[in-house]
């Protein structure tokens, strides 16, 4: 181990790697700290989604080159290497307990086109994140795995990070890719200023056997729960048939096993799982915060999920890892360990995230079902005959969805006034009444702290 570092990362995940990975190939001493032993084995549940291959995400195109075994950011001027499996998807489709939909993207005809007309993809994130750690080793990054960061401290122009095992690390920067529970956010105090949700738990199945009406699709199932709950299911990159389907919703009260099993063998899509073997279980927990504002502090710059409402995707976590190495080799080239030095990232966050992904826009992805019935949702959907605009945004999605639903408004206040006043009602209720049950009933504490 070197006794002082130009950069110390914490976090493994496409972020964390990408930092490290770029900062070494700047010429900086890098040590990259991971919570994980194996950093490439994916243990919590994730849709491994690439977003998006069809629009703009962060004001950038992101393109899957399977020739080359490429993933290209080309508006950033980088690519990463990618040589896993993926699989092409063709519409994303919204149904309601009862089983109308709205279905973003013509599947039958994009499928004709096959890569053409994909709305996006699936990934495999372990063959990712093996990738770009091969990639941070051949650029002479330090890898010390099995350490879990708590805690940072700032003396005499260095900053010093401090593990769980009773280790330190020391260097002039810091980037945290700690995930949407970091540690580093809650010690240096930067979740205080944040609303804070609620805690969103998933618990889901890799399966077999899966037999929807059209095969390579994104799916989200409105299911009729009280509490609210709702289902997600996508191919998967590897394998012949296989699939990943999960049950979420920001109730940690909720036994989402039971649930998820009840949805599986009861009601309209049980047909849909007749024939599945479930062949591992996966699970996740995170708490829903908006976006941390100013992710600077005490020489320590925060990234991607550790900062971003929810997630950032793993295209925001490239592209912020990307970024804020650079930052952090400029200023250490000019020698303006400071604020100053790094803002060309800081600039960047404002004007491109803070600025432009209003963190209520995908908050307001899940209030439908806290304000409307099941069958209210059902009928809304119903009424939507139209095929949207194909995209994968987490932040366009709900623009699409949010003008097909005002098209539908003078039919809905014809014939059902009821749910007419409350769609208007939603539309100007803060965010904190939407969620007070959920808020009261997570886990800020473990985050909020600092």
């Amino acid at each position: 181990m070197k006794k002082t570092y130009d950069l110390i990362v914490v976090g493994a995940g496409p972020a964390g790697l990408m930092a490290a990975k770029t900062a070494g190939e700047n010429g900086l001493d890098v040590a990259l700290i991971e919570r994980k032993e194996a950093i490439p084995d994916i243990s919590r549940a994730c849709s491994m989604m690439l977003v998006t291959l069809t629009g703009k995400y962060l004001d950038n195109r992101i393109l899957l080159n399977t020739r080359e075994k490429l993933l290209c950011f080309p508006g950033y001027g980088f690519s990463i290497p990618y040589t896993g499996a993926h699989q092409d998807f063709y519409a994303w489709s919204i149904y309601s307990h009862k089983g109308n939909k709205i279905q973003l993207g013509d599947y039958q005809k994009n499928a004709r086109l096959g890569e053409q007309g994909r709305v996006s993809a699936v990934y495999d994130k372990g063959a990712l994140l093996a990738g770009l750690l091969d990639e941070a080793r051949k650029n002479h990054v330090d890898v010390f795995s099995g350490y879990n960061v708590i805690a940072s401290q700032t003396d005499n122009g260095k900053v010093k990070v401090f593990t769980s095992e009773g280790s330190s690390f020391t260097g002039t920067f810091v980037i945290g890719a700690d995930g949407r529970s970091s540690r580093l956010a809650k010690h240096l105090g930067l979740n205080k200023t944040r609303k804070f949700y609620g805690t969103n738990i998933s618990f889901g199945y890799e399966m077999t056997g899966v037999e929807p009406p059209d095969k390579y699709e994104l799916f989200q199932l409105f299911v009729d729960n009280d509490p609210p709950l709702r289902v997600w299911m996508t191919p998967r990159a590897k394998g012949d048939n296989k699939y990943f389907a999960f049950v979420c919703g920001p109730h940690p009260e909720v036994d989402l096993q039971a649930a998820f099993n009840d949805f599986l063998t009861k009601g309209h899509f049980a047909p849909w799982f007749r024939h599945v073997e479930k062949t591992r279980a996966l699970s996740a927990i995170g708490s829903m915060y908006s976006h941390i504002e100013d992710p600077y502090k005490d020489q320590v710059i925060l990234v991607s999920d550790a900062v971003w409402c929810q997630e950032a995707e793993m295209t925001g976590a490239v592209i912020s890892g990307w970024k804020a190495a650079n930052a952090v080799t400029c200023a250490l080239t000019e020698g303006i360990i400071s604020r100053e030095g790094v803002s060309d990232y800081l600039t960047w966050w404002r004007d491109e995230v803070i600025n432009k992904l209003d963190h209520e826009d995908m908050m307001r992805n899940i209030v439908m079902p806290y304000r409307l019935t099941p069958d209210e949702i059902d009928f809304l959907l119903g009424s939507i005959t139209r095929t949207l605009k194909g995209i994968l945004d987490p932040y366009e999605t709900p623009q699409i969805v949010g003008e097909a639903m005002a098209e539908i408004m003078p039919l809905v206040k014809s014939d059902r006034p009821d749910i007419f006043n409350k769609m208007i009602a939603m539309r100007a209720e803060p965010l904190d009444l939407v969620f007070r049950n959920c808020t009261r009933s997570g886990f800020p504490t473990t985050m909020r702290a600092g």
